[in-house]
């Protein structure tokens, strides 16, 4: 059936909870910083914490839209897991009760061989093999860095345009490399082997022309706090997860791969993350937030390269995700707010359940869901979700609600054996009409509006 109307209005029945009835226009240009992980901070010389934890919640609302958070998976759940081969993954470290991306319990035994790491221009200091690269080092400036194996690896690069050469982190060891000055880290650091691998890219134009990583099977920690960080190659996430900080003004301009336990990527400076992110083969849970200005310009994606679990995409900031999100996965949850993702908003076929919520000013484009199961889309607010939203359901219910004043020009709901739930309670919004088709009918498929 169809139905048509000029001006939405507000339903007294309407089954949304007070915070998302609010009309106010306000928009911020930058996420609320208490929304994102705090920077680990590591110690040269010693272990770091590592990692953000995520949160547990993620709860849809009371119309089925996205939570703040992505989901905690339980303490040490995915360490029976295996990784690719077979091979069983370190247990998750937990903190305050919840899994910490980038971040696993080492429990090899370990010891630090003084002959093999003063080979590398190292000391031993307890089970550790710290080497310190400056102007001189003939290792890491002219020779590769080849960390000890069966010891933890520490790589402090202490002067300007150091460690020039490539950087192989131990077998079963954990490898932490510090690029503290201008111009350190140019070339790639392989921590295929490790158990936990933390690179802090902390100074302005640290890991650039050459830099890459590729965690293999470790846990990688990522932070690139520095401007214009991280500004080279691909970033390989490792099978027991990840934690990339781009904190920093134009960092991280290559694209990152995001998988394992638990991946985490947070892009908080001016103009960061401008190549592509995808996370998939998740096992507890995938969170991706954008929330400094003009953040993730490229496609941000879930599901792209192999079955995603749990996906959380946030942007957050004006000019975020303006290439546009999507997500095939178990359970999706996108979020977008303050004039961001002006690109299409999808949720694609094969997804099982999908969450969407669009802001004020946001989702300028189609906002799509193909679910088997349940699909949530609120656009609660105003000016949002201004061309078609969709939903189509296989198997579950879908439920649309345009909230937000001059919201959904027009609104299509297909459910094969569920019901269709429309409310158009803001000002002006579904102009255009609704196309409702579903198995369960009530009257007018449950639509609420003019």
């Amino acid at each position: 059936m169809t139905l048509a109307w000029a001006v939405g209005l507000t339903v007294a029945g309407c089954k949304l909870v007070d915070d998302y009835l609010g009309d106010e226009d306000d928009k911020s240009t930058e996420a609320d910083e208490a929304t994102l992980s705090e920077r680990p901070v590591t110690v040269p010389g010693r272990d770091g914490a590592g990692g953000a934890a995520i949160a547990s919640g993620g709860a849809a609302g009371a119309a089925g839209a996205a939570g703040a958070a992505g989901a905690a998976g339980a303490a040490g759940a995915a360490g029976a897991a295996g990784a690719a081969g077979g091979a069983p993954l370190a247990p998750p470290v937990i903190v305050n009760g919840a899994a910490v991306a980038g971040k696993v319990e080492n429990l090899n035994a370990l010891a630090c061989d003084d002959g093999d790491c003063r080979l590398q221009g190292g000391q031993c200091e307890g089970d550790t093999c710290v080497i310190d690269c400056d102007e001189d080092s003939v290792v890491c400036n002219e020779e590769p860095v080849e960390c000890p194996d069966g010891a933890n690896c520490v790589v402090n690069c202490t002067d300007e345009d150091t460690c020039l050469e490539a950087i192989e982190c131990p077998s079963q060891g954990d490898c932490t490399v510090n690029c503290l000055e201008l111009g350190t880290c140019a070339a790639p650091i392989d921590c295929g082997g490790s158990v936990n691998c933390e690179v802090n890219c902390d100074e302005d134009d640290t890991c650039i022309n050459g830099f890459e990583v590729d965690a293999g099977l470790a846990a990688l920690t990522l932070n690139c706090d520095g401007e214009a960080s991280c500004n080279a190659g691909i970033v390989q996430c490792g099978a027991a997860g990840c934690a990339v900080s781009c904190r920093g003004d134009d960092s991280c301009s290559g694209d990152v791969n995001m998988q394992g336990q638990l991946a985490r990527m947070d892009c908080v400076g001016t103009n960061a993350c401008s190549g592509t992110i995808d996370c998939s083969r998740d096992i507890q849970g995938c969170e991706i937030t954008c929330g400094g200005l003009d953040t993730c310009l490229q496609a941000v994606s879930c599901g792209g390269q192999g079955a995603a679990n749990t996906c959380t995409i946030r942007c957050l900031a004006d000019g975020s995700c303006s290439s546009g999100i999507t997500c095939e996965g178990n359970t999706c949850n996108l979020e977008c707010d303050n004039t961001s993702c002006n690109n299409d908003v999808v949720c694609e076929a094969g997804t099982n359940e999908c969450n969407i919520s669009c802001g004020n000013d946001s989702c300028a484009n189609d906002v799509i869901c193909s679910t088997d199961q349940d699909c949530n889309v609120l656009c609660n607010g105003n000016r949002s979700c201004e061309r078609q939203v969709s939903c189509t359901s296989r198997e579950g219910n879908c439920s649309l609600i345009c909230s937000g004043d001059e919201s959904c020009n027009d609104v299509a709901c297909v459910a094969d054996e569920g019901l269709c739930d429309v409310d158009c309670a803001g000002d002006d919004s579904c102009p255009q009409g609704v196309e409702c088709d579903s198995d369960r009918e009530s009257p007018d498929c449950n639509f609420d509006g003019n």
